[in-house]
């Protein structure tokens, strides 16, 4: 038996999520039977972090396990046909001893894209935020205060099974590059919609700065202190939102995908 990872990435539009579901179309489910017709045996995906409907990848990593011999050639090869336009499998190579996308990882890197020229812009449909004019560099000043370990209990989506409210954010930066908003967040783990939830916080925060009278957008020391879902705005739509990056101290894996409006 031999444990394949394989860097991947997806425009999530068309699915349902990362994580497989029964008569629905998602992420999981379309790799795995790719898998499954090259290797002729029922195969299952780990994966590094599981992509909410609508979300997309550059850095998504993922693994499986079969007794099928192919060359790492076949492989990319052979997924890559098999599997739709939304998908593509950038590289894939043996896993090392020991290795698991989820539980080997020590961080998940997140960009949200804010498009914000005032509407929706139709050849952009679904890869961004298209929003009212924001001030960056005040959604930046905001978003320092979320640095840290905190209780991120108004950022967690209902639904969310994580045991604790407490995560670390590593990093937390908001730049403009040009018609584009970035937002750039790594954690060491997310709780469900915590990044689409703090993407609308920060929205808020830049929208009322540029002068949205009509947007209240509260303050960080709020957010954190009251621990109530309730005092940041409606979650941020999933189209914003791209997985970018997954560390793993000590494995040797190929650097994730490029997009040029998500370099930061």
């Amino acid at each position: 038996m031999t444990t394949y990872v394989f860097g991947v990435t997806y425009n999530g539009t068309p699915y349902r999520g990362w994580q497989r579901q029964l008569q629905q179309n998602t992420v999981q489910g379309e790799i795995e039977a790719a898998v499954r017709r090259i290797a002729n045996e029922p195969v299952t995906l780990s994966v590094a972090g599981r992509t909410d409907a609508g979300v997309h990848a550059t850095g998504q990593v993922a693994t499986f396990t079969t007794a099928t011999q192919r060359t790492l050639h076949d492989w990319l090869r052979g997924l890559n046909a098999l599997t739709s336009d939304s998908i593509h499998i950038d590289w894939i190579q043996v896993a090392e001893k020991a290795f698991h996308p989820r539980y080997s990882a020590t961080a998940r890197r997140y960009v949200y894209v804010y498009h914000d020229i005032g509407y929706s812009h139709p050849h952009l449909q679904n890869q961004v935020w298209g929003c009212a004019p924001l001030d960056p560099d005040a959604m930046h000043r905001a978003g320092q205060r979320l640095i840290g370990e905190h209780d991120f209990t108004s950022f967690r989506g209902a639904g969310c099974q994580s045991i604790t409210p407490l995560r670390r954010v590593n990093l937390l930066q908001v730049r403009r590059q040009g018609e584009f908003v970035l937002l750039d967040i790594e954690a060491n783990a997310f709780l469900l919609h915590m990044v689409r939830n703090i993407a609308r916080a920060l929205h808020d925060v830049g929208a009322a700065s540029h002068g949205d009278n009509g947007v209240t957008p509260g303050s960080p020391a709020r957010w954190l202190a009251l621990k109530d879902r309730s005092v940041v705005g409606a979650t941020a739509p999933p189209s914003g939102l791209y997985l970018t990056a997954v560390s793993y101290p000590g494995y040797s894996l190929p650097p994730p995908a490029k997009i040029s409006f998500l370099s930061t």
